[in-house]
This record gives structure tokens, C-alpha cells and sequence, in this order.
């Protein structure tokens, strides 16, 4: 089960990356628009700020703690079971490849819960 628990950590980690890296693309492109519309004419930029926040904001904190849960879970911290349980049953949702992490992740979790009851 180590092997598995390496593969779901790191699955995490490279998640949280690539959320983090949408959020940088996607910030990137709204200020690109914003300012491109700035010189033309007039926008409200406090109705798209706020907008590019309220999206911006939950995703680069589901990368932050997709990397933070990998890392725990792969250093055997107790609070990263309980992160991974919740992200992986989040990520269900988000079908296909989400779905297919979730299950995996769900099925380590399950598996390595029923190694500690064995050892005990």
C-alpha cells in the first residue's frame, strides 16, 4: 500500500499544480481583457474584479491545499486523511478525470484504514 499511497500523494501535489497554474492562466487573461477594454471604453472594474476574485480566490486555495494534503498524506499526518477524504469526495464532481482521481483516492484511503485495523 506505500506505493499507493506515493501515487495518490502525488496525484494531489500534481492537481494542486496544475489548479494553481489555471488560476495564474485565468487571472492573466481576465487582466488582459479588462485592461484591453479599459482603452476602448469605459468598463466597471469593481463588478469584474470582485468577479475574477469570488473565482480566482476558491481555486488557487483548492491548489494551495491539494499540494498541502499530498504532502501530508505522503508523510503519514493524521489531519491529511482527513483533507484527502474531503478533497477526494470534492473532486468526484468533476467528471471524468476527477471522478476517476476521487475513487482511486477513496479506495486507498479505504485500504490503508483496513491495514492499520489488521495490524492492531
Amino acid at each position: 500500500m506505500e506505493k499507493h499511497i506515493r501515487i495518490v500523494s502525488w496525484i494531489f501535489i500534481a492537481l494542486g499544480i496544475v489548479y494553481l497554474l489555471a488560476t495564474a492562466f485565468i487571472g492573466v487573461m481576465g487582466l488582459m481583457a479588462v485592461t484591453n477594454e479599459i482603452q476602448t471604453e469605459d468598463v466597471a472594474l469593481l463588478p469584474a474584479g470582485l468577479t475574477g476574485v469570488m473565482i480566482l480566490f476558491p481555486l488557487a486555495l483548492l491548489g494551495i491545499l491539494h499540494i498541502f494534503t499530498g504532502r501530508g498524506f505522503q508523510a503519514g499526518k493524521g489531519w491529511a486523511r482527513i483533507a484527502l477524504w474531503i478533497l477526494a469526495i470534492m473532486n468526484l464532481g468533476n467528471v471524468p478525470l476527477g471522478t476517476a482521481i476521487g475513487v482511486y483516492a477513496i479506495w486507498v484511503l479505504v485500504k490503508t484504514r483496513e491495514d492499520v485495523r489488521a495490524a492492531t
